[in-house]
């Protein structure tokens, strides 16, 4: 039989080799005002109408610090399609300049601000459902939660099918930084979730502001 520090040392070898090879498989992305976030290799970025693998673009642009830079890009956004070229997740992310909430602001929120923002949220988008033509099939809410050190809003739900792509499970992750304030859509197919939503929930965890 093994002696008990010789399988520790095994244990130990096994899980940090897993744990490199999981983070090899994520691509660091710069964004304005110092947003950050990490995506899988695989997925692909829209730049000047042509799809761009990040694992092939960081190796031509930025093979020497493996990071993907899009600081200049206010419209950033990435997807991951399917073998029949159909989007099966994406993230994208939008700037607010105008708003003057602050990481203070959101830090002090009481459970009614929450369920306030709640409503607004959950009024805006069934109406841009009407404009786009899909419907709200489940509202699981709009939660607190600390990423990186910073305060976020995730609010969750399910909408129709678009494009007879099949109903997507929705999270708007939403950082108020005064002038730099952003929200983070990621968004997955919800007939995959078993195999999509644990990416997902990496790519959200990484996120820093």
């Amino acid at each position: 039989m093994r002696s008990f520090p010789v399988l520790l040392v095994f244990v130990f070898v096994f899980a940090h080799a897993f744990t490199v090879s999981a983070a090899d498989n994520y691509v660091p992305i710069e964004l304005p005002h110092d947003v950050r976030i990490d995506l899988p290799r695989n997925w692909k970025v829209i730049s000047r109408n042509q799809r761009i693998t990040l694992d092939s673009s960081v190796q031509a642009r930025t093979e020497s610090i493996g990071v993907f830079n899009a600081s200049s890009d206010l419209n950033f956004g990435a997807n991951l399609y399917d073998e029949a070229g159909k989007t099966a997740a994406l993230v994208n992310i939008r700037y607010y300049p105008d708003l003057e909430t602050t990481q203070e602001d959101a830090r002090s929120a009481t459970d009614a601000d929450v369920q306030y923002l709640d409503s607004v949220l959950r009024s805006s988008i069934a109406k841009n459902g009407q404009t786009f033509g899909y419907s709200i099939l489940k509202w699981l809410g709009t939660s607190q939660r600390t990423l990186n050190g910073n305060v976020a809003f995730i609010t969750e739900y399910e909408r129709s099918p678009l494009n007879n792509n099949g109903n997507s499970r929705v999270r708007l992750v939403r950082f108020f930084n005064g002038r730099a304030s952003f929200t983070i859509t990621v968004s997955y197919r919800a007939g995959q979730e078993y195999l999509l939503r644990p990416i997902c929930d990496r790519i959200i965890s990484s996120i820093k502001a």
